[in-house]
């Protein structure tokens, strides 16, 4: 089998803040390429064959995801989303 090309194994997640600011520094923006890359290296490093980056994290969880990445946690990463109730059966993953 190949890699994951669709929604039909995993269901889609939302999304989630890693970095709360991020100055704008055009025109080759070194903070930005520097933060990706701490998240990528530690994704390619812990991420199982296939795994995508939201399934790794998942895995591993956020605690870990911010050691590994060395992104320092702060208070504009707790979320409270209050529409997922209504979007949570939009899913090829829920079953009636």
């Amino acid at each position: 089998m190949g890699g994951k090309v669709s929604n039909v194994t995993s269901a889609p997640m939302f999304s989630k803040l890693a970095v709360p600011f991020i100055p704008n520094e055009p025109p080759r923006w070194p903070t930005t390429v520097k933060t990706i890359r701490k998240m990528v290296e530690a994704y390619a490093a812990g991420a199982r064959r296939y795994e995508r980056v939201g399934e790794w994290i998942n895995r591993i969880g956020w605690e870990r995801f911010f050691e590994k990445t060395g992104i320092e946690f702060s208070h504009e990463h707790i979320d409270d989303y209050r529409l997922a109730m209504t979007t949570w059966r939009t899913t090829t993953q829920f079953k009636f």
